[in-house]
């Protein structure tokens, strides 16, 4: 890792030329609430000032709901040929939990079976993060992934009158010494970041008790009462399957949240009731991809928590799991 400096005005000249010479997918404002991650044409469009976005803007371009996977020809034989459309792209403005969503998402396309066509549009993903205000439901310290470590080109922070740069790659150090003039990070910077960290780690209201998670899960598992109570007003929408940086469900019907998800030849239902599927999509997120990857599926981001319909709070259901297994 490489630690440089950049002047504020400095800045604006570096964005322009990426949004000259790059597909730049950047955070536009859309209204008052909303901002969304979309190609960026002109600097005046760019506004990383953003708390949230409805979907993950790495999972957007990397995992999209409706792409074009093979091409065939009927004859004599049916010749199938796999569509692999990638061209170079800067996903600019990404903060550090969507890059370990982003993260995760790398480690399960390329785990037991390589997905090509994910794999050649990362490859070409040039990713820039920066530090973004937390909503009020995000609780990423506590998953480890308010800080990211990797998965990313170039993270910019910004201090009082520059940049502070953290160089993660050989491509982000050639881009950032084409398009900029940077300085190396001297004593001074690295004070004035740690000082900014340690008050932007501040922000942060949410906290959750995942520590003990791991067994009280378990502890709580056949508790179908407790489930009942948790999710007696579920909907059975997806809408949080939908909104997951992490989720990775094929299509709308293959979420686990829906109620023919556990449906086989027969018509027998796996999971049959709304209790059932929530408990699993919690060990889904909490343990079992803890034990594969030895990392969450969760990385507190808050949005399934805005999303819900019937207000389900994933963070408050933890420390409820805890709770009622410490009574």
């Amino acid at each position: 890792m490489l630690y440089k400096i950049m002047s504020i005005n400095a800045y604006k000249d570096f964005v322009k030329s990426l949004i000259y010479n790059y597909e730049f997918i950047g955070p536009k404002k859309k209204d008052n609430a909303i901002h969304d991650f979309v190609q960026i044409k002109d600097i005046s469009e760019l506004d990383t000032n953003y708390t949230r976005t409805t979907i993950p803007p790495a999972k957007k371009i990397l995992f999209p709901p409706s792409e074009e996977l093979v091409t065939y020809d009927v004859g004599k034989t049916i010749k199938v040929k796999p569509v692999i459309k990638s061209g170079k792209k800067v996903l600019f403005g990404i903060n550090a939990w969507d890059i370990n969503g982003m993260n995760f998402l790398d480690k399960f396309f390329t785990t037991d079976f390589v997905d090509e066509n994910y794999m050649a549009k990362r490859k070409n993903l040039i990713v820039i993060g920066m530090d973004t205000e937390p909503t009020e439901t995000n609780f990423s310290p506590s998953m480890g992934s308010d800080y990211a470590t990797e998965g990313f080109d170039l993270y910019l922070t910004e201090l009082e009158d520059s940049y502070f740069i953290r160089v993660a790659t050989a491509e982000g150090n050639k881009i950032l010494n084409k398009y900029s003039e940077v300085s190396n990070a001297s004593a001074v910077d690295f004070s004035d970041y740690k000082r900014y960290m340690d008050e932007y780690r501040k922000k942060f209201k949410l906290d959750v008790n995942i520590k003990d998670f791991y067994n009280n899960f378990e502890l709580i598992y056949n508790d179908d009462e407790f489930w009942k109570r948790i999710a007696k007003d579920c909907y059975s929408c997806g809408s949080c399957n939908l909104v997951c940086p992490t989720c990775f469900c094929f299509n709308v019907k293959d979420s686990c949240m829906i109620p023919g998800y556990g449906v086989v030849a027969g018509g027998h239902n796996f999971r049959p009731d709304k209790e059932n599927r929530l408990k699993q999509r919690y060990r889904c997120k909490l343990k079992t991809f803890f034990d594969k990857f030895g990392r969450y599926a969760c990385v507190g981001c808050g949005r399934c928590i805005e999303a819900c319909l019937a207000k389900i709070n994933i963070a408050e259901d933890i420390n409820s799991i805890n709770k009622e297994v410490s009574i």
